[in-house]
C-alpha cells in the first residue's frame, strides 16, 4: 500500500509541477518555440536520471540495519525522521567531508528552488492583483510592492519551518492541489479553444470543493465525500482510489462544459451581452481573422524579447 501510495504521489507531484510558474518562467525566457520546446525534451529526462541517486539512497535506507551503525535503533521512518533520510545517510553512511559536500549542495538546490518560488510568487501577486487593483501605480511603486513580498513571503515560508510536520509536507500538499486545481486549467489554455473565464472560476470552485470533501490526512482534514474500497488505518480513513486524479478529471469535463454552455448562450443571444463579464462574445474572432494573423506573424519570432 505505501508502494502504491508512493507511485501515486510522484505522479501526482510529475502533473502539478507541469503547472507551476517555475517551470513557465524558463521555457518563455526561451529565445524561440523551438529552443522551448527542445528544453521540456532534455529536462524530462535530466529528471529521470537525477532521480537515480536518490532512489539508491533511499533503498539503501530501507535495506539497512540501523542497529549497527552510529544512528542506532529504530529506524529513521520509525522515529518520524522519513524526511531527513539523506542527511542522516550521508551523516553516518559516508566519510565526514563526503557528508560536507552532499549536504551543502542539498543546501544550495533548497536555496536556488526557494528564490523562485519567491521571484515568481511576488511576480504574480504584484502583477497579476495589485496592478490591476492599481493600474495607475508607477514603476518605482512597484518595484517596492515586490520587495515587500519578497519579505513577506520569506518570513511565512520561514515561519512553516517551526511546524512538526516538516516542510516536505506543504511541498507534497502544493503539488497535489496544483495537480487537481492548476493543470486542468493549463491543459484547456494549451489544447482547447472552448474554454473561457466562466469555465475556469467553475472548475475552481469544483476542484476547490471537491479536494476539501476528499480529505487530506497531511494536514488532518476529515475525509468527507468517501470513495469504495477505502481502508481505516488508526483511526484515519484512507482513499484507496485514485481520487486525486478523479477530482482533476472532474475539473476539466466543468471547465470544458461550462466554457461551451456559456458560449453558446452569449453567441447565440440567449443571454444578454450586458451580463458577459468575463467578454466570451467579443473574444471570438472568425476563421478568417486567424488566418490572417498567423500569416502576418514571422515564424521565427522569439517568444519574449531577450535583449537587454
Amino acid at each position: 500500500m505505501r508502494v502504491v501510495g508512493s507511485v501515486r504521489t510522484e505522479g501526482h507531484s510529475s502533473g502539478g509541477n507541469v503547472a507551476m510558474q517555475d517551470f513557465h518562467q524558463r521555457t518563455l525566457s526561451s529565445s524561440s518555440t523551438s529552443t522551448a520546446r527542445l528544453i521540456c525534451f532534455i529536462a524530462a529526462g535530466l529528471v529521470i536520471i537525477a532521480g537515480i541517486p536518490s532512489m539508491l539512497i533511499g533503498a539503501v535506507a530501507a535495506s539497512t540495519d540501523w542497529n549497527s551503525t552510529s544512528y542506532g535503533s529504530p529506524s529513521p521512518y520509525e522515529r518520524g525522521e522519513g524526511a531527513m533520510v539523506l542527511p542522516i545517510t550521508l551523516q553516518h553512511f559516508t566519510p565526514n567531508y563526503i557528508s560536507i559536500c552532499g549536504i551543502t549542495a542539498v543546501a544550495a538546490a533548497v536555496m536556488s528552488s526557494a528564490d523562485s518560488f519567491l521571484l515568481s510568487a511576488t511576480t504574480m501577486f504584484t502583477t497579476n492583483i495589485y496592478q490591476t487593483i492599481r493600474s495607475q501605480a508607477s514603476d518605482k511603486e512597484l518595484r517596492w510592492v515586490i520587495r515587500v513580498s519578497i519579505v513577506v513571503v520569506g518570513l511565512v515560508g520561514t515561519s512553516f519551518t517551526s511546524l512538526s510536520s516538516g516542510v516536505l509536507v506543504f511541498w507534497i500538499l502544493g503539488a497535489d492541489l496544483t495537480y487537481t486545481i492548476i493543470f486542468p486549467q493549463l491543459v484547456c489554455v494549451l489544447f482547447t479553444d472552448v474554454s473561457n473565464g466562466y469555465g475556469a472560476t467553475t472548475g475552481f470552485l469544483v476542484a476547490v470543493v471537491l479536494r476539501v470533501l476528499c480529505g487530506e490526512p497531511l494536514i488532518g482534514l476529515p475525509v468527507i465525500l468517501h470513495f469504495p474500497h477505502g481502508i481505516l488505518e488508526d483511526g484515519v480513513y484512507i482513499q484507496t482510489w485514485p481520487f486525486k486524479t478523479i477530482c482533476m478529471l472532474a475539473v476539466l469535463v466543468s471547465i470544458l462544459l461550462v466554457s461551451y454552455v456559456f458560449s453558446v448562450l452569449f453567441q447565440k443571444g440567449i443571454l444578454p451581452e450586458k451580463w458577459d463579464v468575463f467578454k466570451v462574445k467579443t473574444q471570438r474572432t472568425s476563421p478568417a481573422d486567424g488566418n490572417r494573423d498567423d500569416n502576418d506573424n514571422t515564424v521565427s519570432e522569439p517568444m519574449l524579447e531577450t535583449n537587454c
